[in-house]
């Protein structure tokens, strides 16, 4: 069984041998951070193929600017900022778009009334987190869905572990208000 500290001497190393230009030590530290980095980018983007694109670019951005990586923070820690940096960019670019439904919502075991109520409320979740202000759905999507803490959280956004709580609290309480109906 690894522990903690074992864990980073080994991140160390990948981390120094990536820089060195080893792509297979890039690549290991990628399958290590991969999935937090995605599911940071999908509870941000509210869409799969958004959030591949912006997990991609992130890895490319990453890839290329790992000479400057100081290790101030964990290279997970530094992805995500990356990631987040690149959700900020999307969503300045995008238009508002209607997102069309991918699914037949009445199909499957459960009844009819039970699947739409279903859909309805998840949608109504995801247009409440989506409309959420960004730095508030940035640090509630970092610490609820990316497992971050709210120190970690604070890393990432540059802000201090105090204004991290605090967004989360405000970005629940936001939250809760937007879904009041569903209650």
């Amino acid at each position: 069984m690894s522990t903690p500290d074992a864990d980073a001497g080994w991140q160390a190393a990948l981390l120094a041998q990536a820089k060195a230009g080893d792509d297979a030590a890039f690549e290991a530290l990628v399958r290590l951070h991969q999935d937090r980095a995605f599911a940071v980018a999908l509870r941000m983007t509210g869409n799969p193929l958004d959030a591949q694109d912006v997990v991609q670019d992130a890895l490319l951005q990453a890839w290329r600017s790992l000479g400057g990586f100081r290790g101030e923070a964990g290279f997970g820690t530094w992805l995500v900022r990356i990631v987040i940096n690149r959700c900020h960019n999307l969503r300045r670019g995008a238009r508002p778009t209607t997102p069309l439904l991918d699914r037949d919502p009445v199909s499957g075991v459960p009844g009819p009334d039970t699947v739409v109520q279903a859909e309805h409320r998840r949608l109504a979740t995801a247009a409440a987190l989506q409309a959420l202000p960004f730095d508030l759905r940035a640090a509630l999507v970092l610490y609820t869905f990316g497992s971050s803490t709210h120190a970690e959280v604070g890393r990432i956004l540059g802000i201090s572990e105090t204004a991290a709580k605090v967004r989360v609290h405000r970005a629940r309480r936001a939250l809760t208000d937007r879904l009041q109906e569903w209650r």
